[in-house]
């Protein structure tokens, strides 16, 4: 299947390939990686230090379901070593950018993964619910490995054992984070919520939580009169006192089903971004998250 765009990538890619010999960054240069979401961006660039450069190409509150990449995000993948991507249809925006050569690597985090099916406890395959990284256990036991390795392969020798050196100061972090967020949640005397759309699964399954709906059952796509009837009457009977927005999506639903609760609304941002304030690092990010979770669920 073609991506509209596809012909002005292709345009643009080519353009961009044959100015640089290749698309290889000068010997002078670190390699560079590009990362498609900026929470894993962040954690590829803790644990490569200066041996590699890192840039993310999604922007602070895009939408992965509605963003198209610029010619200038295109230019700079033209020019990388390698790119991450989260895939389960999380960066199809990516798929008909990607150059090919040698020299080029891509990694997919989820590759091989049984992925959670949107809206439910289950599992499916590799097309289910792709927001893995909002787990921290899961980013230290499954995604942090990976990268680490993807990244080891693409930097000079002489950095290796520091960037493993750096994975494993991660992964204590990691741990660190989970026990954080446990204790603001475990203030939280209730379980369930309503979020903007099915981001939450692996968050939820974690620390014991539950959603009892999503007023979008994807980005993009509106929900039907009856879905949203069956929400209002499973959030007021489950005492659902806030319904938690993403800066991503517009917040007129949130707002609306909100109104109509007699419900406040709370922000919770699973991409965060680079200046953003209280989301502009993975672990920032994740602990404003959770604080944000505690409040809507009783905590004081």
């Amino acid at each position: 299947m073609k991506h509209p765009i596809a012909a002005k990538i292709l345009t643009v890619l080519a353009t961009s390939v044959f100015a640089t010999c290749g698309g290889s960054p000068s010997t002078a240069e670190a390699p560079l990686v590009v990362v498609s979401i900026f929470p894993i961006a962040d954690l590829a660039t803790r644990v490569a230090g200066n041996a590699l450069q890192v840039r993310t190409l999604l922007p602070p509150r895009a939408s992965p379901a509605t963003w198209e990449a610029t010619p200038a995000q295109i230019r700079m993948l033209a020019r990388a070593n390698g790119y991450v991507t989260v895939g389960g249809g999380l960066d199809g925006w990516l798929a008909a950018v990607e150059p090919e050569g040698p020299g080029f690597e891509h990694l997919v985090l989820t590759e091989g993964m049984k992925l959670r099916r949107s809206g439910d406890n289950s599992e499916g395959e590799a097309s289910g619910d792709p927001h893995v990284w909002l787990d921290p256990i899961l980013v230290r036991d499954r995604l942090l490995p990976h990268l680490t390795d993807f990244l080891v392969a693409l930097a000079p020798d002489r950095d290796g054992p520091a960037i493993r050196s750096r994975s494993s100061e991660l992964a204590d972090t990691l741990t660190a984070l989970d026990a954080d967020i446990r204790s603001m949640l475990s203030q939280a005397p209730r379980r369930r919520f309503v979020a903007t759309h099915d981001a939450w699964e692996y968050f939820a399954a974690r620390y014991g939580l539950e959603s009892v709906g999503s007023i979008y059952e994807r980005p993009g796509h509106e929900p039907s009169a009856q879905a949203l009837a069956r929400l209002i009457e499973t959030a007021r009977t489950d005492g659902v006192t806030t319904i938690l927005a993403e800066p991503q999506l517009a917040e007129t639903g949130a707002r609306a089903l909100a109104e109509e609760l007699g419900a406040k609304v709370r922000v919770v941002d699973p991409l965060g971004g680079p200046n953003v304030p209280g989301r502009d690092s993975y672990t920032a990010m994740m602990r404003t998250n959770a604080r944000a979770f505690a409040l809507a669920l009783g905590a004081r």
